[in-house]
């Protein structure tokens, strides 16, 4: 059986051996990071903030319940399904289910806030393009870091026995 190495963390990782075991492959699990939530005060949330705008599950994951709490009311903007789920499951009343991916994500939401403030769930670790496309449209974007993505390191041992 041919083996296939699954570098991404958990929850992702398990599903990713999931559908590799169906299609007759022997998954081998050794995530290189992995996600710890980072403390975010609900009181740092802008008063004018409109909508909220979140582009990876982890992010939901990981926001304290007092930010969710204060948020939750708004209107959710997730970047695809499995977010859009983990919005939902964390509590947001109203969430629309986005394109799959940020920058797009970004060009939906440009039009519609432009000069006005959106709260944006999202990790330490990411990709600029998304706020600053918002931002190049007028959107006022406040990101809440929710959580930090850390490297995972293996004695050799670990590595030699997978």
């Amino acid at each position: 059986m041919l083996r296939v190495l699954v570098t991404r963390p958990e929850p992702g990782a398990s599903r990713t051996a999931r559908r590799l075991e169906e299609a007759g492959f022997q998954p081998v699990l050794l995530p290189l990071t992995g996600t710890k939530a980072l403390p975010a005060a609900a009181g740092l949330i802008p008063d004018d903030a409109v909508a909220v705008a979140v582009t990876s599950a982890n992010a939901m994951r990981h926001a304290p319940e007092e930010i969710i709490a204060t948020l939750a009311a708004l209107p959710c903007h997730a970047v695809g399904r499995r977010t859009a789920e983990a919005a939902r499951k964390a509590g947001f009343l109203s969430v629309s289910e986005g394109p799959g991916d940020a920058e797009a994500l970004a060009d939906v939401l440009a039009a519609g806030f432009s000069g006005k403030t959106i709260v944006y769930l999202c990790g330490r670790v990411r990709f600029p393009a998304f706020e600053q496309r918002l931002g190049t449209a007028g959107v006022r974007v406040h990101a809440v870091e929710t959580y930090d993505t850390l490297t995972v390191g293996y004695p050799d041992e670990v590595i030699l026995e997978r």
